[in-house]
């Protein structure tokens, strides 16, 4: 059996846990999640210090233009923050009846997907998840839209395939022999 640390903070979502429910794993959305809008963010303040430097450099030390863009910078840099912690207060928890999501920093919401009705499931990594260790499941169930039909940037996916193929088809595939 799989078994992934618990994170500190996430001990408080125990208690979306049923009396008889005994939690497999809980993890946190990979950080790679968290590139875009780092790249972004440092791109705002990068274009917010070349714009100074360059009106700087014609003698014109504040203008309104360098002004706007501060406050642009500014904004991206808080919008980073609240990215991380709304990523940071966000887990994946898999127990042995359901699928359980708990995301929101302020209002929390928690959806659950029942293992039961699991009819497929779809494993994929792109080649930055390959290279930085994230995947994406796409689980189906019985006709139904459900919420937790798509979960992206799934650290350790390899090894959690294995623990959701183990707990709602009856185990992993075997290796082929060879004959």
């Amino acid at each position: 059996m799989v078994r992934f640390r618990l994170p500190d903070p996430a001990n408080r979502d125990l208690k979306y846990l049923a009396s008889q429910e005994r939690l497999v794993s809980m993890v946190r959305l990979h950080w790679a999640i968290l590139l875009r809008v780092g790249a972004e963010t440092v791109g705002a303040i990068a274009l917010a210090l070349a714009a100074n430097i360059f009106l700087a450099t014609r003698g014109e030390s504040s203008s309104l233009i360098t002004t706007l863009l501060w406050y642009f910078a500014l904004f991206m840099i808080l919008r980073a923050l609240w990215r991380i912690t709304d990523w940071h207060m966000d887990h994946l928890m898999i127990t042995d009846k359901r699928l359980l999501k708990v995301s929101g920093v302020f209002v929390r919401k928690a959806q659950t997907m029942p293992l039961a009705k699991i009819t497929d499931m779809t494993y994929t990594r792109d080649p930055l998840g390959r290279v930085l260790g994230y995947g994406e499941f796409k689980v189906e169930s019985a006709g139904q839209d459900q919420a937790l039909s798509k979960l992206p940037y799934i650290p350790k996916p390899d090894q959690l395939y294995i623990t959701l193929l183990d707990m709602t088809f009856g185990g992993a595939p075997k290796p082929a022999d060879d004959d």
